[in-house]
């Protein structure tokens, strides 16, 4: 589902990078030299991170002295759509795109990295990995702002939250049990989710169920009634009812649009 690896040395452009997985992604530290692609050669320059398209073969001439190449899945890189819904984010992978990081970007970049192996060691589940993905991507592609001016430890904090949301937003609603997972107080969770994500639990639980409702209602074939029972919901009216208050629109009428 994704691989990440470390990897150094001397490349010629006669050798391909290989890639398991089709989402291909190269983070440069330290090098000198070019990456060459069909589209056109580019400059490895330090702190700069390549968003590779899926098709074309990868191409290295220089010296790398330390570079990460992640390679991930499309299952993997789905969840961060589900979460960036503009253009730029369904676009990130169409062609060659690069971002070149600062210093404290760059930093945050590598820790984020470095903890990923970790979690990819561990063998955390496909959900957990998915949202650690989303926040990467939405990080060093520019696309979630509110995450530049956060601290690395902010940035964690962030991951954890959405790992436990992720996992239990259909059956939980309390903030207690949100703030003993995260390992704070009820009030210092409050506090943090306004000031990082800008919105209350309730609100985050909301639209998290909603647009799992979405992609139930356009991609699954279960009845409105099952739909409820999966997210949560004790009878189909309370969902039918959140779902016209939340988008402006009966749950039939979104069904016949999309």
């Amino acid at each position: 589902m994704i691989q990440l690896e470390v990897i150094t040395g001397n490349y010629k452009r006669e050798m391909a990078l290989p890639a398991n997985f089709p989402m291909r992604i190269l983070v440069v530290k330290e090098a000198n030299g070019s990456l060459h692609m069909n589209s056109g050669d580019y400059d490895l320059l330090n702190g700069r991170i390549f968003f590779i398209p899926e098709e074309g073969l990868v191409r290295l001439e220089g010296e790398i002295k330390i570079a990460y190449w992640l390679t991930f899945s499309s299952i993997i890189y789905s969840e961060f759509l589900l979460q960036h819904l503009d253009p730029l984010a369904k676009n990130l992978f169409m062609k060659l795109s690069c971002q070149d990081l600062d210093d404290n970007g760059s930093k945050k970049t590598y820790s984020l990295l470095m903890q990923l192996q970790k979690e990819i060691d561990a063998k955390k589940d496909v959900a957990y990995l998915s949202q650690y993905l989303s926040l990467f991507l939405g990080y060093t592609a520019n696309l979630d702002g509110y995450l530049a001016a956060l601290t690395l430890d902010e940035l964690q904090q962030v991951l954890r939250f959405r790992a436990i949301l992720e996992q239990f937003y259909k059956q939980e609603r309390s903030i207690n049990f949100y703030a003993d997972g995260m390992g704070i107080s009820p009030r210092k969770l409050n506090l943090f989710l306004d000031k990082v994500l800008g919105k209350s639990l309730s609100a985050l639980i909301k639209d998290r169920i909603m647009r799992e409702a979405e992609e139930l209602l356009i991609h699954a074939d279960y009845s409105i009634d099952e739909i409820a029972e999966i997210l949560g919901f004790e009878r189909t009216s309370n969902f039918t009812t959140a779902f016209r208050r939340y988008k402006g629109m009966s749950v039939n009428q979104f069904t016949l649009q999309e």
